[in-house]
C-alpha cells in the first residue's frame, strides 16, 4: 500500500481505509460523521523536496537516462518537466496531509514506467525498507466528471500517448510545479501572498478541474464544487499515485459533446473522442463492481464478461467502459461509488 500511510493517534476526525482493487491499491480518506469526499479546507500539502525526493545511484541514473532517450526518440511528443512527486500521507487534525517533493516527467519514465520496476522496488525494499524509495511517483490528478443530467464524461485517449494509449479515461494529467514556482524555486508573485506549502495545496487541488477545462473545453464556471476521493496506486506503473476527485458540471451532456467537437480545447490533441455514459448505464456499475465494496483486504478481480441473462444495451455499455478503461478511471469509479455520487439522480 501507499508508503507513508499514517492515522495521527489524537486525532479521529479523519479516517483512513486502505484496500486492493485487482491491480490498484486505493486509499479512501473520509471524515467521522461528514458526507461523500473531502473538500478543499481539509486538504494540506507538506512540501520538503530534500526529504520527500527519491533516492537514486549514479546506476539508476544512467539506465533512466538510457530509457529517456529511446523513448523520446520513439515519441517525439514526450517532453521533460518538472512533477510533483507523492511520497505519502497521515491524517492530521481532521485534514488529510499529502507529503510533496520534486521529480520530473523523464524519471517517472525511467522508474514507475520502467521493464525494471519491479527490481527498484525490491532493492527499495532492501535498501530502506521502503519499495518506493527509488519510484519518481509522480503524482497524477484526475477529474471524474458528471454532466447536470447526470451523464458520466469519459474520453478516449489518443494513440501517441505515452500510458495506456486509446484507452477511456477521465480527464486527467499532472499538478505542474511550474505553474506556481520560479526557477529559483520561489513562488511567482501569484502566489506570493501564500505560504508554499498552501500553494503547493491549492496547485494540486486546482489541477484537477483545470485538466477537464483544457481536455473537454469547458469553461471553469462550467464546473460545481469540486471533491477529493481519494489516493490510488497502480500496481502495473510500479505503484504509481494518482488523485482522484470528483465535480458535477453545470452543463448538460449534449452541451460538453458539442462544445469538445469544436475542438478548441487547449489539449485537443490528447484524446480522440468523447463519451456520455447516462444514468440507466451508470446505475449497472455498481452491480458489475459488486465484488469492489471497500470494505477493506485484497480483492480478486472479476470477468465482467460474466453478466446476468438479461443484458440490456446499458449493461453492454456499462461493461465496455469497464473493459476499456484505465486503471485510474475504474478506482475512480469505485471511489465514487463508495461515496454514492454516481447512484443518486442529479
Amino acid at each position: 500500500m501507499l508508503t507513508g500511510v499514517k492515522t495521527a493517534d489524537n486525532c479521529t476526525a479523519m479516517l483512513i481505509q486502505q484496500v486492493r482493487y485487482g491491480n490498484i491499491d486505493i486509499l479512501v480518506p473520509r471524515r467521522e460523521g461528514a458526507g461523500a469526499g473531502i473538500y478543499r479546507p481539509h486538504l494540506r500539502a507538506k512540501f520538503e523536496p530534500d526529504i520527500f525526493g527519491r533516492k537514486t545511484s549514479e546506476e539508476i541514473e544512467e539506465k533512466i537516462d538510457r530509457i529517456w532517450e529511446t523513448k523520446s526518440a520513439e515519441n517525439n511528443r514526450l517532453y521533460n518537466a518538472s512533477k510533483f512527486r507523492l511520497a505519502g500521507c497521515e491524517a492530521l487534525q481532521g485534514t488529510l496531509l499529502l507529503h510533496f517533493g520534486l521529480t520530473c516527467y523523464k524519471d517517472m519514465c525511467g522508474t514507475n514506467l520502467s521493464e525494471s520496476s519491479s527490481s527498484l522496488q525490491a532493492k527499495g525494499a532492501k535498501d530502506f525498507s521502503n519499495k518506493q524509495a527509488y519510484m519518481s511517483d509522480a503524482v497524477g490528478v484526475g477529474l471524474l466528471p458528471v454532466t447536470c443530467d447526470g451523464c458520466l464524461v469519459v474520453t478516449r485517449r489518443a494513440m501517441w500517448t505515452g500510458e495506456y494509449p486509446g484507452a477511456l479515461d477521465r480527464p486527467g494529467g499532472h499538478p505542474e510545479p511550474s505553474r506556481i514556482f520560479l526557477p529559483d524555486g520561489s513562488l511567482k508573485p501569484d502566489h506570493a501572498a501564500r505560504n508554499i506549502e498552501e500553494a503547493v495545496a491549492q496547485e494540486v487541488w486546482e489541477s484537477a478541474s483545470q485538466e477537464a477545462v483544457d481536455e473537454l473545453g469547458i469553461g471553469k464556471g462550467d464546473i460545481g464544487d469540486v471533491m477529493f476521493l481519494g489516493v490510488t496506486q497502480n500496481l502495473e506503473a510500479g505503484g504509481r499515485p494518482t488523485l482522484e476527485f470528483f465535480a458535477r458540471l453545470g452543463v448538460s451532456g449534449e452541451r460538453v459533446a458539442t462544445v469538445y467537437e469544436l475542438g478548441m480545447q487547449a489539449e485537443a490533441e490528447e484524446s480522440s473522442s468523447v463519451h456520455l455514459l447516462p444514468p440507466p448505464t451508470l446505475a449497472h456499475l455498481s452491480r458489475l463492481l459488486q465484488p469492489y465494496t471497500l470494505t477493506g483486504g485484497s480483492e480478486k478481480p472479476v470477468e465482467h464478461s460474466a453478466g446476468p441473462v438479461d443484458e440490456d444495451v446499458h449493461f453492454k455499455e456499462a461493461r465496455w467502459l469497464l473493459q476499456e478503461a484505465t486503471p485510474a478511471l475504474r478506482a475512480s469509479l469505485i471511489l465514487a461509488l463508495k461515496n454514492n455520487l454516481l447512484s443518486s439522480s442529479p
